[in-house]
């Protein structure tokens, strides 16, 4: 659901993109300038438009009527690229396609001129899952590329690659976007009320691919109600009731990574309104009053240690951790005094 969503809403130029000025603007002035380099690096958290960064300026340097270095989206060659059909530009998810040989057959690949293209383009995903062997294989590409050759990489943490790669890489660094800029984003391109683009923006972290695909969850509401009933009962929990919460989080497993995001901006906003007084909350007030009222029974060195201890859990599970065993631990280190 995810891919298709953002698909959908997905920038086509430079000038669409949200949050990332700098970034456009460098990348229309090289097109413009024909100052391509040969491998460049785009960082960043998920969904802030790494992707479509990449798939813009492919085809921003390979459209034939590019203007101010923007593609023009109505040749076949724009439009071949933004369906993903187009032969010369080629994206790889590396979480998938990880070894040695695949990163050898691109190397061979790469030596092919392209058959309509001016630029042969690999835009590599998740690139920071690729195997050392395959590191050294696209190291060895990297550094004497073919000269009508372009290798994007894409990964969320650009510290997970080897130095020797960065160095042979323009590297970008996406920052996750105001959440006023996702509110207006969603405003204007989903039709939402400014309440719900209001919430949906801060629930997204920065990321407009979270904030278009929360907008467009059935579930997310459901979701939302459930981790606040259980924000409730972590508060009023004995021993033997947290075992049974822990147990009831299996039936939302696959969406465990939300359940905890929305647990952690609770404690974390509870924990402003106790340093500042602000009530800049996510979540309608009405709906949260009684979970403030309770979670500021905490001192501010607890609810901080709250927020370590969710964020140590969701990179844990993320990481294939025992999910009973991290849960309670998890719900055992809330209700620590």
């Amino acid at each position: 659901m995810y891919q298709a969503l953002y698909r959908k809403y997905r920038s086509q130029t430079f000038g669409q993109l949200v949050g990332q000025e700098v970034v456009a603007t460098t990348l229309r002035q090289a097109v413009e300038q024909d100052k391509i380099s040969h491998a460049y690096l785009f960082s960043g958290p998920r969904g802030t438009g790494k992707t479509s960064v990449a798939k813009i300026f492919a085809k921003a340097m390979n459209c034939p009527n590019q203007k101010g270095g923007e593609p023009c989206n109505e040749c076949y060659i724009c439009q071949a690229i933004t369906e993903g059909s187009l032969e010369d530009v080629i994206e790889i998810d590396a979480a998938s396609n990880n070894g040695v040989d695949e990163i050898r057959d691109i190397r061979d690949k790469s030596t092919y001129a392209p058959s309509l293209a001016k630029h042969k383009v690999y835009i590599i995903d998740e690139v920071h899952m690729l195997s050392a062997g395959a590191f050294n294989a696209l190291l060895k590409t990297l550094e004497e590329p073919p000269e009508f050759a372009i290798f994007m990489l894409l990964c969320e943490n650009y510290n997970k690659l080897l130095a020797t790669i960065l160095s042979r890489c323009v590297t970008f660094k996406l920052r996750p976007v105001d959440h006023n800029l996702i509110e207006k984003y969603l405003i204007d391109n989903n039709s939402l009320d400014r309440e719900k683009a209001q919430m949906y923006a801060r629930y997204s972290q920065g990321s407009i691919g979270r904030a278009v695909e929360l907008s467009n969850s059935q579930d997310f509401n459901e979701i939302r109600d459930y981790t606040l009933n259980l924000a409730r009962e972590l508060e009023k929990a004995d021993l033997i009731k947290m075992y049974k919460l822990a147990e009831g989080l299996k039936e939302y497993k696959d969406e465990i990574d939300t359940v905890l995001e929305i647990l952690l901006l609770l404690y974390r906003d509870t924990l402003v309104y106790i340093k500042t007084g602000s009530r800049r909350y996510i979540i309608q007030q009405d709906k949260i009053d009684d979970i403030i009222n309770m979670a500021q029974t905490s001192n501010t060195a607890q609810l901080e240690k709250r927020c370590d201890a969710i964020n140590d859990t969701r990179m844990k599970l993320l990481n294939n951790g025992d999910f009973q065993l991290m849960t309670e631990t998890l719900f055992f280190k809330i209700k620590e005094k």
